[in-house]
């Protein structure tokens, strides 16, 4: 491991109300986070409401979106591996509340597997955030980075995170949508937007086998007996969260690559409706 700088952001702009903030990003370093901060002076001052006024936050390579989510959900993403990496801080009191996006995942129990994880940039062309900010007046918008000069000698991978959804219909439906390559490390499943009904039930099956088939209390008595916090206070309610290296190695990702059929069957106890949004992290290429 090299040693690391903490520096920052210097070239964020177009931060104001109801716009799209840039941050560019010097490329060579290896990241392992960076950390947005927002405040604004007026309206609810709480994290939750903070996280609410950043609509999204897209994470580019080259142009390309390799992780997306609200800030809302990166915060529900975050709080999953333990209420110590929640966003801090109040909104009106500068710089404000802390976002931290993770590359090399602080978590992890193997430090080799931590050190692994951070992005290698050199030979990008470009490496940004967008940041959508919601109407909250006079936002401010600064960002940090923990970096070093590490070159591993094999070809990088990285973890990307796509946000997708799928139309929820009746009390059991199938998705078949999460595109198969790479390793996947997760899948997060909220709540439908019809009708706020949750998935009870999670059922994966790779090549006609059976890899998951958990109930939502059994799921998260696995979860939680690994160290992760599925409804720790400020998360979003009633996520299925689906983690297949919730032992912490990278290894427990699934091989996606070469495989012919890959379906996840949500059940719920009620008619589920509207859009199932959910959040698919994998472990590989970036897009």
């Amino acid at each position: 491991m090299a040693e690391k700088r903490r520096i920052k952001a210097r070239a964020v702009s177009n931060v104001a109300a109801s716009k799209t903030a840039l941050i560019d990003l010097p490329v060579g370093p290896r990241y392992h986070e960076v950390t947005l901060e927002h405040g604004y002076s007026a309206g609810t001052n709480t994290v939750a409401a903070a996280a609410s006024n950043i609509t999204e936050i897209r994470v580019l390579v080259n142009g390309r979106i390799q992780r997306v989510f609200s800030g809302t959900q990166l915060r529900d993403l975050n709080i999953l591996n333990g209420t110590t990496y929640d966003c801090q801080g109040v909104p009106n009191t500068s710089p404000g509340v802390s976002f931290p996006i993770y590359f090399a995942e602080p978590w992890r129990k193997d430090a080799r597997d931590q050190d692994a994880l951070a992005w290698v940039t050199k030979g990008f062309k470009s490496f940004q955030i967008e940041v959508d900010i919601s109407s909250a007046s006079t936002p401010t918008l600064v960002a940090s980075c923990a970096v070093d000069d590490f070159q591993p000698s094999v070809e990088p991978s990285y973890v990307t995170m796509r946000r997708q959804g799928v139309a929820a219909s009746g009390t059991s439906f199938d998705i078949n949508s999460i595109d198969k390559k790479g390793l996947l490390q997760q899948v997060s499943l909220y709540p439908d937007s019809g009708g706020s009904q949750a998935a009870t039930i999670v059922t994966v099956r790779k090549d006609g086998d059976i890899i998951h088939e958990l109930t939502k209390s059994s799921n998260f008595a696995l979860l939680t007996n690994n160290g992760m916090a599925p409804t720790a206070s400020g998360r979003t309610a009633s996520i299925y969260d689906l983690v297949f290296d919730h032992d912490d190695l990278l290894n427990s990702s699934v091989m996606l690559q070469g495989v012919k059929e890959f379906t996840l069957t949500v059940e719920a106890a009620s008619a589920m409706s509207g859009t199932l949004t959910f959040i698919v992290q994998r472990y590989g290429p970036l897009e």
